[in-house]
């Protein structure tokens, strides 16, 4: 069984709007994966942002196959990944003649160091929850948006996704980096 690549300018052709909708519908999941890799938000837009290039560049590398989100979410992860290996290489080393001012800015980079640390076990706490949950949580906290924008995106009701912030906020709570996390937040660790 062969199939044809898609061909996305015949689709747009028929759908104009297309596009503009599969990043819409698409972008939460991919915003959900993106933050198990992401450093901080503005982090997590580049990576929204080259997924989104390296899907539309890719377009003829999908076959129709499977479903188009979930090839859009393997192609979102190996963004990441890709990107993550690029930044270590970056950071391995530090230039001659930046050495004096890391040195001088030692206070700073701790602060941050631990800032990263904080995000991070964040977005990792945030990787382990269900994708329902996950997909909620950062629409509704993370991104900022409405209940009731929220419930239109993810197809489910109001209370649904009040129900299911909730949940997922609790499960949060259990979780080991998560609990230390809120103990140094409030400078009891």
């Amino acid at each position: 069984m062969t199939t044809e690549p898609v061909d996305l300018e015949r689709l747009q052709a028929r759908d104009p709007h297309l596009l503009t909708t599969l990043v819409r519908e698409i972008s939460p999941r991919m915003r959900a994966v993106i933050y198990f890799y992401a450093r901080d938000d503005d982090h997590a837009d580049d990576l929204l942002q080259e997924s989104w290039v390296q899907i539309l560049e890719r377009l003829d590398g999908f076959t129709g196959r499977g479903s188009f989100a979930g090839w859009a979410l393997v192609v979102t992860k190996n963004v990441c990944k890709m990107k993550l290996r690029q930044e270590k290489r970056a950071s391995d080393t530090v230039p001659l003649e930046k050495i004096g001012e890391v040195a001088s800015h030692g206070l700073a980079l701790d602060e941050e160091l631990r800032r990263r640390r904080q995000e991070q076990a964040v977005y990792s706490a945030l990787g382990r929850l269900p994708e329902r949950e996950r997909d909620t949580i950062v629409l509704r906290l993370f991104e900022g948006r409405s209940t009731a924008e929220t419930a239109t995106i993810l197809g489910i009701s109001k209370t649904g996704v009040a129900s299911i912030v909730h949940r997922g906020i609790s499960r949060l709570r259990r979780m080991e980096e998560v609990r230390e996390l809120l103990l140094e937040w409030m400078g009891s660790g």
